[in-house]
């Protein structure tokens, strides 16, 4: 409740115009694709202008589920109106904390900060955990991963890659790559695909036997304890690395934002995604690209994962709002700097000769949610798929052959819909599909760090 109590402030700036459940809330008038009926959709979708795009209201259809209805609901707890009980536990669960509320918002109101200290809150109140969120919480607690799998078969997929064992560990490094659980239980090919592309380009990496969970499903259902004793663990383990590699997105947010926002001080390593050391590459002329056979003339898309992109526009807002002494002036700074970090993995899709790229509706600060996370994925599968499918549907409003991503957990989810509901749209990591295809053709081994 203390830290709902220390965001009484943002909850307050909440006006209840319910810009919040649309995308382009301010552009009305934008130019869009036009109508489209995916193979998920019951109804034709227009895309163009505002769209309503809050997950949670689309499928649940009542405000309450909306960012709106849950400012009103945590104001009410906060004036002591309304209980805290398994009814609101119900309304503030079923959220995938995708951050487009908080994008939408001209009062700058910390709508993810806020939903999870809204289910802390829950916890502390002695309302029982969702059930799958304590099955996760109590899987973890045995070993250090969500997905049940056993420690010592954290780096299997090491050996099944068929990756030389000697990267495991090494004392020389100082550079780690952070698989992260779902890429080293589950999606073990965007791990492969990862360590082989950073080994291609010359980089002396190693991965660490002991990593365990990044604790961000835990941040983000409230399970605050397990969170932090996972984040110390990971600090320990880490901390005579001077670069941390990523390709998860949640794991990277995670350790960027979520642990020197709880350490109260900065990290001792520095942190990267590996799109972002490859774009830096293309962009420095170091690298590039074949063509392929079975890729010539496929249209590609782009999906944004919520972590990855809008999580950290907000960041980036907040290191500003924190530092500044002109407002006015530096907003524009921002601007410029949100727009260069969305087209880092442009800059590699672009890259890739024989494709075409085309654009989904919905991009960069204002794109659709994959459904995956918040803790929705495990408490709420059916709404989780839903959420992807109606992504893949705006997928196939673009004629897109492949949609791409960058984030495991956001290829899983995207693949089991489109297996799901059918919709034909292949999907790939940016950088497994270069693995996959083999379509490196460097200029240069990158400089090591």
């Amino acid at each position: 409740m203390e830290r709902l109590k220390e965001l009484k402030t943002d909850i307050y700036r909440c006006i209840h115009c319910k810009a919040c459940v649309f995308a382009y809330s301010g552009d009305p008038s934008r130019e869009g694709v036009g109508e489209h009926k995916g193979s998920f959709s019951k109804e034709r979708v227009l895309y163009e202008g505002m769209l309503k795009s809050c997950p949670a209201q689309l499928e649940y259809g009542w405000e309450a589920y909306a960012n709106a209805g849950k400012m009103w609901i945590a104001r009410s707890i906060l004036e002591g109106e309304i209980e805290i009980d398994d009814n609101v536990a119900d309304v503030i669960y079923p959220c995938i904390t995708c951050g487009l509320c908080g994008e939408q918002c001209e009062n700058d109101v910390r709508t993810v900060d806020i939903i999870e200290a809204l289910r802390a809150a829950v916890l502390e109140a002695g309302v029982p955990a969702r059930d799958k969120h304590e099955l996760v919480d109590n899987i973890t607690q045995k070993e250090d991963n969500p997905y049940g799998g056993k420690k010592v078969e954290r780096v299997d997929w090491v050996k099944e890659a068929g990756i030389d064992p000697k990267l495991l560990n090494k004392k020389d490094a100082k550079i780690a790559y952070f698989v992260g659980c779902t890429a080293a239980y589950r999606q073990k090919n965007i791990a492969g695909a990862t360590v082989k592309l950073l080994q291609k380009l010359g980089l002396d990496i190693t991965v660490l036997t002991e990593e365990v969970c990044c604790g961000s499903p835990f941040f983000r259902i409230g399970k605050t304890n397990t969170a932090q004793r996972l984040m110390n663990d990971n600090l320990k383990f880490f901390a005579n690395y001077e670069l941390i590699l990523f390709s998860c997105a949640g794991c990277y947010r995670t350790f960027t934002i979520d642990y020197p926002k709880w350490t109260g001080k900065k990290n001792t390593f520095k942190t990267q995604h590996a799109m972002e050391l490859i774009a830096q590459l293309i962009t420095d002329g170091k690298l590039e690209f074949k063509e392929h056979p079975k890729l010539k003339g496929k249209t590609v898309t782009y999906h944004d994962p919520c972590h990855t992109g809008r999580h950290f526009a907000e960041h980036f807002k907040r290191e500003l709002i924190n530092s500044s002494d002109n407002l006015f002036l530096d907003k524009r700074k921002l601007s410029k700097r949100v727009d260069d970090w969305f087209e880092i993995p442009r800059t590699i899709i672009r890259a890739l000769p024989g494709i075409k790229f085309n654009e989904m509706y919905r991009i960069k600060e204002n794109s659709f949610c994959c459904g995956a996370g918040g803790g929705v994925r495990a408490q709420y599968p059916e709404f989780s798929l839903n959420t992807s499918s109606r992504r893949l549907d705006e997928a196939e409003a673009v004629g897109a052959d492949i949609m791409l991503t960058e984030c495991p957990f956001c290829w899983r989810n995207l693949n089991d819909a489109n297996e799901r509901d059918n919709h034909g749209i292949p999907v790939y990591g940016i950088l497994e599909l270069i693995d996959t295809f083999d379509l490196l053709k460097e200029k240069g081994p990158a400089k090591k760090k």
